[in-house]
């Protein structure tokens, strides 16, 4: 490929001899432009290129107090490393802001996030303050809870002291069956006790005869056979010695003939028993006439005794 040819200036006039510079570019235009700089041949057939200040060497300086500042033209890359270094600085570029997107967008939902929560923070704010009682509510609240509490604490002592009352009522008729019970196992047993003794005295006095009687009779007597005799002669006017004599017109029974009234003036229990029935008539006697003799003389005169 051709060359260009070197670019010369001539002198303009003898008195100030100047140059005009072959690449008068400044430094960082050369730098950051390539294409900026004084064109060019492309690459040659060894792969290099060169321009009027490669062969020319340095431009002459300029006569005078300035001077000019005369930068060698830059040798241009091949087109590829060209494109080559655009493309990277595309990507580069790409990636910063990709970058800086990315970062932003974590701030820019952490600000909605902010948002959000302050516009609820706000929200409870609100209600919370709508929803506070006020002051003499509150005492009134207050009043009225202890009152219920009150009422409630006298609610449950009133239900204990219904429920105590009603265990003793309880415990106390338990009490009274059971002493009511005892008393009638009692009389029951008192009652069988007297039957049987009952029995057993009839079956003695069954077994008995009028002279057993008044054996018996003559013994209580100290073996007086002069009392003996009046006695003899008065029970057996009254009762023949039966111990289970009734009298069908009064109250009058046994070997003494005793009325229910007798019975209690002389201490004992009416009874069907013989002997008990001589031990009866002997106090009778002896209370009221003092002997045998005397109370059948009364009774030959009265006929009672």
């Amino acid at each position: 490929m051709s060359r260009l040819p070197a670019r010369t200036t001539a002198p303009a006039s003898t008195d100030e001899p100047t140059t005009t510079p072959v690449a008068a570019t400044d430094t960082t235009a050369a730098t950051t432009t390539p294409d900026a700089a004084t064109p060019a041949t492309d690459t040659a057939t060894d792969g290099s290129a060169a321009t009027t200040a490669d062969t020319a060497g340095t431009a002459p300086r300029r006569t005078g107090s300035h001077r000019a500042a005369i930068t060698p033209a830059r040798r241009r890359p091949p087109r590829g490393v060209r494109r080559s270094a655009a493309c990277l600085a595309v990507a580069a570029t790409s990636a910063v802001l990709l970058n800086v997107m990315v970062a932003g967008q974590p701030a820019a939902q952490a600000g909605a996030a902010d948002g959000q929560r302050v516009s609820v923070a706000e929200q409870l704010s609100l209600t919370a303050a709508a929803s506070v009682p006020g002051a003499t509510e509150v005492t009134q609240r207050l009043a009225d809870e202890a009152a219920t509490r009150s009422e409630r604490t006298a609610a449950a002592g009133a239900a204990a002291a219904a429920q105590a009352a009603a265990d003793q009522a309880v415990r106390d008729e338990q009490a009274r069956l059971a002493e009511e019970a005892r008393k009638a196992e009692e009389a029951r047993l008192a009652e069988e006790a007297g039957k049987a003794a009952e029995a057993a005295a009839a079956a003695a006095a069954a077994a008995a005869t009028p002279a057993s009687f008044k054996d018996y009779a003559l013994q209580q007597l100290g073996g007086d056979a002069s009392q003996f005799s009046c006695l003899q002669s008065l029970w057996g006017k009254e009762s023949g010695w039966n111990p289970n004599a009734q009298n069908p017109t009064s109250t009058a029974y046994g070997i003494a003939q005793f009325l229910n009234s007798t019975w209690a003036l002389t201490g004992f229990t009416k009874t069907s028993d013989g002997y008990r029935q001589i031990d009866a008539g002997l106090v009778y006697i002896d209370r009221v006439y003092g002997s045998p003799c005397e109370a059948w003389g009364h009774s030959q005169a009265n006929n009672w005794y």
